[in-house]
């Protein structure tokens, strides 16, 4: 890749994942999913470990932002190592997240935890996991569809869980990382949905988004895998924040880990369905794209002895239609004088064959004690 290549998409996968890590901190901390200036005891730490949950998260989704960004000045020629190098400019770009997250956890108040030292530990983490996702984003397109679908499906339970609590007076509910915590649903069946909202969502992204890889025609493997990325970045970023002491972030825990297996199953789900009857109808074209070129064609030579031959019109040779009837196809220059004098051949008794006919020379025997005599006609 050209120098100026290789800055644009460095620039783009920094830059975007910076702004992307930038503008999720400021909705989170807007939208009350973010609140550092809480006290937490001791009997209240999932509360802390939820948070921790999210900062992870906004880290990965920053850098796999940048490379989707950074997916529009790759070449055809661009490898491994160019994905590479973009994915780690957008690491370093969503490593932006640990000042904007460490400066607000100063006013933070955790029993027995430096809540600046932990908040930014759980950021670089997330921003170096993220790395990986967006390698994986700006290699394959079955991956964005899939990280773009999970992490929207995830900001709209995020969104629902806090629109009840945007009135005034309304005390900010523990929103946590993929589940719906809203108010206006039952405690018991928001502990049940804990444990089964990730894997469904996960499911469901996995199925439309493998149905959508297949449609494209991409390969079997690349179809079965499209629903792992968005459900590995939910299971790392409860990786990385810890089960909790308690049921409350135990069970969105265990669930992110299940998750990536729902994931993976709705995607096989969709590479192994059915393609449905074969038909008699040609399939289309595959169109050319950057991993399939199109295959190279050879110009017209008009001026070639053979397309002059081929386009030499004169009168028919004797038996063309002969060869014609007996071939079944349309006699061409090259092959008319052959397959006419093969016809008028045929036509003829064996004794009025030549040698040239046949193709067989008879000739009479040596005898060198004897002379030669004429053979007879």
């Amino acid at each position: 890749m050209a120098f100026r290549t290789w800055a644009k998409l460095v620039g783009t996968a920094f830059g975007a994942a910076a702004l992307v890590g930038a503008g999720q901190l400021g909705l989170a901390y807007g939208l009350g999913v973010l609140t550092f200036s809480r006290v937490v005891e001791v009997t209240d730490r999932d509360v802390w470990t939820a948070q921790l949950a999210w900062v992870s998260w906004f880290a990965m989704t920053a850098a796999a932002a940048g490379g989707l960004a950074g997916r529009a000045h790759l070449t055809s020629r661009s490898g491994a190592g160019s994905r590479l190098i973009g994915g780690i400019a957008a690491g370093l770009g969503a490593a932006t997240t640990v000042p904007l997250t460490m400066h607000p956890a100063r006013s933070a108040e955790i029993a027995g935890v430096n809540a600046v030292f932990v908040i930014g530990a759980c950021a670089v983490l997330g921003a170096s996991a993220g790395i990986f996702a967006a390698w994986a984003a700006l290699g394959r397109n079955a991956a964005r569809w899939n990280l773009v679908t999970v992490g929207a499906a995830v900001w709209l339970l995020a969104l629902v869980s806090v629109a009840p609590s945007l009135r005034s007076g309304e005390q900010l509910p523990t929103v946590r990382l993929g589940v719906l915590d809203a108010g206006f649903v039952p405690d018991d069946l928001v502990e049940r949905g804990s444990l089964f909202t990730m894997p469904a969502l996960a499911l469901i992204c996995g199925l439309l988004v493998g149905l959508a890889a297949r449609r494209h025609q991409m390969s079997t493997v690349a179809v079965a895998l499209a629903g792992l990325p968005g459900p590995a970045l939910l299971a790392l970023a409860y990786l990385i924040a810890g089960p909790g002491s308690g049921r409350l972030q135990e069970l969105p825990y265990w669930a992110a880990t299940t998750a990536v297996g729902a994931g993976v199953l709705g995607s096989v789900l969709a590479a192994v369905l059915s393609r449905g009857p074969a038909t008699d109808r040609p399939r289309p074209a595959a169109r050319p794209t950057s991993e399939r070129p199109p295959l190279p064609q050879r110009d017209a030579q008009p001026e070639s002895a053979i397309a002059q031959a081929a386009t030499r019109s004169g009168a028919p040779l004797p038996g063309a239609g002969a060869a014609q009837a007996i071939t079944g196809r349309a006699a061409v220059p090259a092959r008319a004088s052959v397959a006419a004098r093969a016809a008028v051949a045929a036509q003829r008794p064996d004794e009025e064959l030549r040698p040239s006919d046949t193709g067989v020379i008879t000739m009479p025997p040596f005898n060198g004690f004897s002379p030669p005599q004429n053979p007879q006609r």
